[in-house]
């Protein structure tokens, strides 16, 4: 079966499909990657078709509209309003581009962002579509872990209706080029001002949430439908080697922390930098910083702080005694399957919820906002989480839980009970 997941966003947004789609591959599917401009090499690497079908993420943030937006990421409206302005030319430009090399798909897999593009594909072939996310959408009467009473119930309907606002902000600013895209590409009739995306629920459109239940237990009020299948991890880095220089780094004193913040920019670099030089230097803890396209200086920091562009989660995690991080899903779920306590420092989207999390469970310090970030606080924190027993023995707990799991395999069975039958 020829297979397309949809994939739009950074890196950490990418690489768990693309764990799922050499897993759906290893079982004889023909599997198509579809991304914004900047993972074809990465993609081709191992071995699966690819297409891009709009400008990288890093061009979009580029773009006076891509900046605006990340300076607004910390007021709501002022992210969704960015989102809209630099998902209009994705909607319209990018589903042409789409539409032009999918006519063979048998199947669409779509991410959260993909969906913006999915349902329209899905519904001019007729072919089924499932949706891939990385953290839970559909809204329950209990908790992550899985309580309920009355004051639950109401804070997740408030959160319900919190949520279909969003949507339906999201829809309206799009709408307009989303309807033009339907008529004049596909041929499909337009749709009405009530977003669109809710309808995905009530039709029990499967969903594949690619973490584990031993990080957010599965609500017993969510349909067979959701499917909470553990991560997808990408364990194999075809090409990719560790640095002499890194490996003399890790060897030549006690574990290092990691600190890295994913493809989150920080509006001041180098402040950003000095600052957790400083705070590791405070907490007493050599440091290996993953700079990844934060805009934080790559380098020999100090003679126990190391900054490097890039390095497996996974072969990393292994050799240090703590984590600093942005909750982005990915690298939340590495550093709890190492069993690593973390820090967590959250700017948006669903970095809150999975820092939230991490200290809800007992596996990290307290998050600390970025907006709020301080040398002092963050020190104290690194402090907290090297030091004390007790959230170093449940984060070794989570790992040894998301270990045994094996994320993938579950969801292509779930993918196989909804298209192969």
């Amino acid at each position: 079966m020829r297979i397309d997941i949809l994939a739009f966003g950074s890196r950490g947004d990418v690489q768990p499909c693309l764990a799922l789609a050499l897993r759906l591959q290893s079982v004889g599917h023909r599997v198509r990657l579809v991304t914004l401009d900047g993972f074809e090499d990465f993609v081709r690497r191992y071995g699966l078709d690819h297409v891009s079908i709009a400008n990288s993420r890093q061009e979009i943030v580029s773009t006076a509209a891509g900046q605006d937006w990340l300076r607004q990421r910390d007021s709501v409206v002022g992210f969704l309003r960015g989102f809209v302005r630099v998902a209009s030319d994705l909607v319209e430009d990018g589903m042409a581009r789409y539409w032009r090399v999918c006519q063979d798909a048998e199947a669409i897999i779509a991410s959260a962002t993909g969906l913006l593009l999915a349902v329209h594909i899905a519904e001019k072939m007729r072919v089924p579509l499932i949706r891939a996310q990385s953290a839970p959408s559909v809204p329950s009467r209990y908790d992550w872990c899985g309580r309920t009473s009355r004051s639950i119930a109401a804070r997740g309907a408030w959160e319900a209706l919190a949520g279909a606002g969003v949507r339906s902000f999201v829809w309206q600013g799009l709408r307009s080029r989303t309807n033009r895209a339907r008529r004049n590409l596909l041929d499909l009739p337009p749709l009405p001002m009530q977003e669109p995306f809710a309808e995905l629920n009530r039709r029990r459109i499967p969903l594949l949430d690619g973490y584990s239940t031993a990080v957010v237990t599965r609500p017993p009020d969510w349909g067979k439908w959701i499917h909470v299948t553990g991560y997808w991890f990408l364990d194999d880095h075809p090409g990719w080697s560790p640095p002499a220089e890194v490996v003399d780094f890790l060897h030549s004193g006690p574990q290092p922390v990691f600190v890295g913040f994913g493809s989150t920019p920080f509006p001041r670099p180098e402040v950003a930098t000095d600052l957790v030089v400083r705070a590791l230097t405070r907490a007493g803890r050599r440091g290996i910083v993953v700079a990844g396209e934060s805009g934080l200086a790559t380098g020999r920091l100090t003679d126990d702080i190391l900054s490097i562009d890039a390095a497996p989660h996974g072969w990393l995690f292994a050799r240090v005694c703590a984590a600093v991080h942005h909750g982005g899903a990915g690298v939340t779920g590495a550093a709890l399957r190492a069993g690593l306590p973390s820090v967590v420092v959250p700017v948006f989207a669903d970095q809150p919820f999975w820092s939230k999390r991490v200290f809800e469970l007992g596996a990290g310090a307290r998050p600390i906002p970025a907006k709020r970030l301080s040398m002092e606080g963050l020190a104290n924190a690194i402090g907290c989480v090297v030091n004390d027993g007790e959230i170093r023995h449940r984060a070794s707990q989570i790992g040894r839980q998301i270990r045994a799991e094996d994320g993938l395999a579950r969801a292509v069975d779930a993918f196989h009970e909804y298209v192969v039958g």
